[in-house]
C-alpha cells in the first residue's frame, strides 16, 4: 500500500486511544504539534479543534497513509459534514510538514491546553508500543 497523504491526528485517533486500531497500517512519524495556534475542545469526551480561537498549538501524531485508510478516516470522522479535513502545517522536531488535520466548530468545553493526553487521559495507563508501560515502575 502506498502511504502518500499524511494525516495530523490529536485525540482518539492517537496511539493508546479508542480509534487508532483504524491506523495500524499507517507510519506514525511520531509527536508534533501545529504550527499555527487553534483551540480545543471537548463534547462528550471528544476532541474538536477549532480555527476560531488561537490559543494554543495542538499537540497531536503525525501518520502518512494511503487512500484507504484516507476514506476511511473520512468517513468516521464525517468530513465534511461534520469534521472538515484541511491541509495544517505541522512541526515534528526540526521538521516540517503539510498534512490533513479535522476541524469543528462546535460549542463545548474548552481546554486548557492543546495535549488531549495530558488534559483528559491518565496517560501512566496507556502502554507504549512494545506492551511497557514507561511511566509506571521504570
Amino acid at each position: 500500500m502506498e502511504q502518500k497523504h499524511l494525516v495530523f491526528v490529536y485525540g482518539t485517533l492517537r496511539n493508546g486511544h479508542s480509534n487508532n486500531h483504524l491506523l495500524k497500517e499507517a507510519y506514525c512519524y511520531g509527536t508534533g504539534c501545529t504550527e499555527a495556534s487553534y483551540s480545543m475542545y471537548l463534547i462528550s469526551g471528544y476532541p474538536y479543534v477549532t480555527s476560531s480561537g488561537t490559543r494554543y498549538q495542538i499537540v497531536g501524531e503525525l501518520f502518512a497513509i494511503d487512500d484507504d485508510t484516507l476514506k476511511t478516516l473520512d468517513s468516521m470522522e464525517g468530513h465534511p459534514r461534520y469534521y472538515e479535513r484541511r491541509e495544517t502545517a505541522i512541526v515534528l522536531g526540526e521538521e516540517h510538514y503539510v498534512a490533513w488535520m479535522y476541524f469543528r466548530d462546535p460549542q463545548g468545553q474548552l481546554m486548557q491546553n492543546g495535549d488531549y493526553n495530558e488534559v483528559n487521559f491518565d496517560k501512566a495507563h496507556v502502554p507504549n508500543k512494545t506492551g511497557e508501560n514507561p511511566e509506571v515502575g521504570h
